[in-house]
């Protein structure tokens, strides 16, 4: 068992990349503060996202629709910024995808 544990570590060592180009898609509250609140993950961990679009295109307008995305990052600061997003008040969705760059 202890040789499959082993084998498995390696496997998942050797597969983690080490830069990641990640996309954040929100929905949330049309809400002057909201951008703010969602670039500052970014801010706090030292990095500029490479895309930033926003838009309230929806039927009435009451739903902000965001595109942020980040290339070239440490995974784990991926995952620190999926995490803090997803903590932000006024977000009522998140899809996060991160692919190898």
């Amino acid at each position: 068992m202890s040789r499959t544990r082993a084998a498995l570590a390696a496997n998942a060592a050797v597969s983690t990349p080490s830069s990641v180009n990640a996309r954040f898609l929100v929905q949330g509250d049309a809400d002057p503060g909201l951008l703010p609140r969602l670039l500052e993950p970014f801010a706090k961990l030292g990095t500029v996202p490479t895309r930033v679009h926003a838009s309230r295109e929806d039927g009435d307008g009451s739903t902000l629709t965001i595109d942020l995305r980040l290339a070239a990052a440490e995974p784990r600061t991926a995952e620190l910024i999926e995490l803090a997003l997803r903590r932000v008040v006024g977000v009522r969705q998140l899809i996060a995808v991160a692919e190898a760059a």
